[in-house]
């Protein structure tokens, strides 16, 4: 069952989006406020989908979409306003909102409009996957993505898994080391670490489907930066 977060000061319309949505397979959740939304969930995921009301009390619909866009893999949002001028859709769109309706809510256009988005999401994050997805065979020590195989040595192995395991996370050098070869010492001794990076790196530019980067963090370490 899909999950739905309503964040909307006005309970009975939120209870009444949420009649609706119960009879097409949605679950809702009900938020009073931006900020009580935010207290229970930092980054949305819990959610396939997210209807903001524009004018709440305190930090605005706006205001929160605008702060929940910075999180990856956030679900669609579709704000339910009175407002109706080009330019309040413009601003809605351009804070990172997926669509607009306008109040007062049509069940048949409402529920059209929720359909549309959570399908083209859907497509979007399919069509993604397919891209750039990529798995690790520890069996055969190799990384596979779409129809290719790529041979990693052990070394080059478990340092694959550390980056996809985290993602966007800088590493140090010595916990790079200590992970490889459990002595984080060897993280400045001779050009070990910096040789491994770059025959790794090498292998990954072999792929034709670029799934990621290792970036040299010059005097910090590396992060691996995916491209899903």
């Amino acid at each position: 069952m899909h999950q739905v977060a309503i964040i909307e000061d006005d309970m009975d319309q939120a209870r009444l989006v949420a009649s609706w949505l119960k009879t097409y397979g949605y679950q809702a959740s009900l938020y009073i406020s931006a900020e009580l939304f935010l207290e229970t969930h930092q980054d949305s995921k819990d959610f396939d989908l997210l209807l903001i009301d524009w004018l709440l009390p305190a930090m605005s619909g706006l205001e929160l979409t605008q702060q929940l866009v910075e999180h990856k893999d956030r679900p669609p949002i579709i704000f339910m306003t009175s407002l109706q001028k080009d330019d309040d859709l413009a601003r809605a769109l351009h804070s990172g909102a997926d669509d607009f309706i306008s109040k007062p809510l049509k069940k048949n256009v409402f529920l059209a409009r929720v359909h549309a988005v959570t399908r083209r999401h859907k497509l979007r994050k399919e069509q993604q996957l397919e891209q750039v997805a990529f798995k690790l065979e520890s069996s055969s020590l190799a990384l596979i993505s779409a129809d290719q195989r790529i041979k990693l040595t052990a070394s080059e192995f478990r340092l694959m898994q550390l980056f996809s395991h985290s993602q966007g996370h800088l590493f140090t050098r010595e916990e790079l080391a200590d992970s490889i070869w459990g002595d984080s010492t060897k993280a400045n001794e001779g050009r070990a670490l910096d040789l491994l990076i770059s025959r790794l790196r090498k292998k990954l530019q072999k792929l034709e489907k670029p799934i990621g980067e290792l970036i040299n963090h010059y005097g910090q370490g590396y992060s691996f930066d995916s491209h899903l």
